[in-house]
This record gives structure tokens, C-alpha cells and sequence, in this order.
């Protein structure tokens, strides 16, 4: 393996970890303080967000300066927060209103270390292995899922899911001390002469041009929306459906429906690591989309955690399998020289919705005639529906049959 990837691979791998083991920590936290599910969905958006006005000047700093640096930087101050979040946690002070506010800044340093690691990874490696490498990266990123809440479960059992909220601080504290040894300089090109705003429109405005990448973005953003904005709605079925209502079980149960997502993400990306032919990977696209859309629409009518849990695994498959192949092929159509800026304009796009629709989805659940059930079986089966539409459009209907070459990004 390259030594700089390797690194980039185990970084993102403590970074996604605390910030999983964080979502789980934070909902259930908030929903324990005001037995809101709007309050749950409210502070679930408000650590995406942020990536609304963030990520396009956080691509613009990836293609500026030393993305190794950059990258850094956030690993810092991501570090800073989770350790001063623990500390009012461990005081038995915090509120919901601190909460909500150190999630926004969160967002803001997320929004700015995502694209960052995407634009650094294809320097890492060379062009014929880089659809491999984003599929292990994100083999990585949704495994994390997993290996987030199991790192919290022991500590929550045997201590207190108070002193849990450590295990955030002490994961970005290793990934800062691998990101900070990454020797491959790695920039983009900015146009000196032009003005930050024309910089910064260049990534929106390549994915706006180019036919094929706007379609696999509008599908990646619909799917964010319909199949992966249900963190705010964990606490409430864990409670309320699984039957989990004590305090230390409120927080057990939307780590048991991560670990299961997380299985799901690694078994997903670790079939797709393994697939070398670019028509498989586009027949892939279409039906792990399809996979998506059925996959909550069972979870939603599981009443038992073991079932949960299996249906939340196939969940996680299907879901972590669309954006390791959304993602790789953005990347690979993606110039070097702007790819920060690309990369930041789809992280842009779909973390937006996925920060709306968990608000929605929040204030839906606290509706007396919302169900589970309902909500998720209604927001599977518009992106079912969505899918087979999709074959109408040349673009998508054109990587179904052939999918993307690997070695488009070289030019």
C-alpha cells in the first residue's frame, strides 16, 4: 500500500469514527434533555448545514493552499471541539442551546476537512488504482459506522455515557497524528488573476456544465434525502419502538442501529473493492439505488432490535455501495485542478439536503398520525420510483450500461 494513503485511509477512519460515535452521543443526548424529536432534528442539521455556505470556500482552500495542511488544520480544530463538548457533558451543565451551537461549528470544520480529504486522495495513488482507492476509503468512511458506536458501547455500559463523549476527542487526537505526516504536497489550480467568487463558482459551475456529472449529483442528492437523513429519527425508534427507555438504554439503542449500518457499509464497499469492470460498476449504480429505496421501507416495520438490526445491515450496504460509486465517479470526470472545488460543490448539495430533510423528518415524527412505518416506507418508495425514472435519462442510462472509465480523470 502507499504509505501517504495508508495514512489519508487511517485518519479518515478515526475521523468518521467520532463523528458517527458523535451523531449518536449528541441525538440521543438532546432528545434525553427535551424529549423532542424537532429538537433532535434541529441539532442533526445543524452539524450539515454549515456545509451550505462552507464547503464551496473550503473547496477553494483545497485547490489554494496545501491540502495536506488544510486538512490538518481541521483535524485540530475538530479536536478542540469534541474535547470542550465532553468537558460540558462530564460537567452536567450542558443545555440543548450549547449543544445546537458547538454542532454548527462542527459542521463548519467538517464541511472543510471532507472535501479537503477528497481532493488530497487521487494525489495519493496512481490514476489506474483510483476508483480502488475511493472504494477502500469508503469502505473505510462507512465502516466507521460501525467501529464508532462499538467503541462507545463498553463505555457507556461500564462507566457512563457521559465519559463516552471522550472517545470523539480521543479519536480525532490519533487521526490528527496521521494526517500531520502525509509528505505528497497537493494543490489545485486557482486563477490569480480572477476573483475569489469566480474561484469559487468554478467547482459549481463544472458539475452545472457537464451533462453526466449533474446527473449522478441530482441522483446523489435525492438519495441523501430519501434514504439517509433518518439519524434524527433513531432516538424516537429506538425508544418508542424497540422499547429501549431507560437512560443508558436511549443511548444503547441508536448505537446498536449504527453498528448495524456500519457492518452493512464495510460488506457494501468491500464487494465493490473487488470490482474491476466498468460495466459492472454502472449496472451496480442502478440496482444498489434500487437496494436503497426497499431497505428502509423494511426497516421502518422491524419491532425487535435483532431484526433492526439485520435490516439496518442491509441498509447500510446498499446506501454505503451508491455514494462509494457516486463519489468515484465524480471523482474520476473531476479535472485535478478543480477537484477540490467539485468535490466540495456535490458535498455541498447533498449534505445541504441531508441536513433539511433530518429537520423535516424531526418535526414530522412529533406529528400525533406520523409513524415509522409511514415516513420511511413513503421515503423508500419515492426513491424506488426515482430509480426506474432515472432510466429515461441518457446520461444515467449510458453509465447503467457502460459505466465510467477509470481512467477518464487522468486527462
Amino acid at each position: 500500500m502507499y504509505p501517504d494513503y495508508r495514512r489519508l485511509w487511517l485518519a479518515t477512519g478515526c475521523a468518521q469514527s467520532a463523528s458517527w460515535a458523535l451523531i449518536i452521543l449528541r441525538g440521543a443526548l438532546v432528545y434525553n434533555l427535551t424529549h423532542s424529536n424537532a429538537w433532535v432534528g434541529l441539532v442533526t442539521m445543524a452539524a450539515h448545514l454549515p456545509s451550505l455556505v462552507v464547503t464551496p470556500f473550503a473547496g477553494f482552500l483545497a485547490d489554494r493552499l496545501d491540502r495536506r495542511r488544510v486538512l490538518a488544520a481541521t483535524y485540530s480544530l475538530n479536536l478542540a471541539h469534541n474535547a470542550i463538548l465532553a468537558l460540558l457533558v462530564l460537567s452536567g451543565q450542558v443545555t440543548a442551546w450549547q449543544i445546537l451551537g458547538l454542532a454548527i461549528l462542527n459542521g463548519c470544520f467538517r464541511a472543510t476537512e471532507m472535501p479537503t480529504n477528497q481532493a488530497l486522495l487521487p494525489n495519493l495513488v496512481p490514476p489506474s488504482r483510483l476508483l480502488n482507492a475511493v472504494a477502500l476509503n469508503q469502505l473505510m468512511q462507512q465502516g466507521a459506522r460501525m467501529l464508532g458506536p462499538l467503541l462507545l458501547l463498553p463505555v457507556i455500559h461500564f462507566i457512563g455515557h457521559e465519559t463516552a463523549f471522550f472517545v470523539s476527542t480521543g479519536l480525532y487526537a490519533i487521526g490528527w497524528t496521521q494526517v500531520v505526516r502525509i509528505h505528497t504536497v497537493s494543490r489545485g489550480t486557482v486563477e490569480a488573476t480572477r476573483g475569489i467568487f469566480f474561484n469559487l463558482a468554478a467547482g459549481i459551475g463544472y458539475i452545472y456544465t457537464h451533462p453526466m456529472v449533474f446527473a449522478i449529483m441530482i441522483l446523489t442528492v435525492l438519495h441523501c434525502a430519501l434514504t439517509m437523513a433518518f439519524e434524527s429519527v433513531l432516538p424516537y425508534f429506538s425508544r418508542n419502538i424497540l422499547g429501549m427507555t431507560t437512560g443508558g438504554d436511549l443511548f444503547k439503542g441508536p448505537t446498536y442501529l449504527m453498528i448495524g449500518i456500519g457492518a452493512g457499509g464495510i460488506v457494501g464497499n468491500l464487494m465493490l473493492a473487488r470490482v474491476q469492470d466498468d460495466k459492472i460498476r454502472g449496472q451496480l449504480f442502478l440496482w444498489v439505488g434500487l437496494a436503497s429505496g426497499l431497505a428502509p421501507m423494511v426497516f421502518g416495520f422491524t419491532t425487535t432490535v435483532s431484526q433492526a438490526m439485520v435490516a439496518a445491515t442491509i441498509m447500510g450496504a446498499a446506501t454505503a455501495a451508491f455514494m462509494t460509486l457516486s463519489h468515484g465517479m465524480i471523482q474520476a470526470l473531476a479535472p485535478d485542478g478543480i477537484r477540490g472545488r467539485v468535490m466540495s460543490a456535490n458535498t455541498w448539495h447533498a449534505q445541504g439536503t441531508m441536513a433539511g430533510f433530518n429537520a423535516i423528518n424531526g418535526v414530522l415524527m412529533d406529528m400525533p398520525w406520523m409513524t415509522v412505518p409511514i415516513l420511511l416506507s413513503s421515503t423508500g418508495f419515492i426513491f424506488v420510483a426515482i430509480m426506474f425514472g432515472s432510466l429515461l435519462a441518457a446520461h444515467l442510462r449510458a453509465i447503467y450500461a457502460r459505466g465510467i472509465p477509470a481512467v477518464i480523470h487522468a486527462r
